[in-house]
């Protein structure tokens, strides 16, 4: 079976997004081959997550060693 592809957004610590909640400054924008993924949340039980969610660098680490990870970083204007 092929791995998913996963494009996750990225916000440099400059973005207002980033700036805001600098724990979830990624963002899941689009899943090839898969739904959603189950990720680590601290201590507590895992959490699923999908299109348009917001994660953590540990979670957005922990998805790209199941699949093809694209990230694409986002910049303020």
């Amino acid at each position: 079976m092929k791995e998913p592809i996963v494009h996750i957004k990225r916000y440099v610590r400059t973005h207002p997004a980033a700036m805001i909640n600098a724990d979830t400054s990624f963002e899941i924008t689009k899943i090839e081959g898969g739904v959603f993924f189950e990720v680590q949340n601290g201590n507590s039980k895992p959490r699923i997550v999908s299109v348009g969610d917001r994660i953590s660098m540990d979670q957005a680490y922990e998805i790209s060693l199941n699949s093809h990870t694209v990230i694409e970083p986002v910049y303020p204007n």
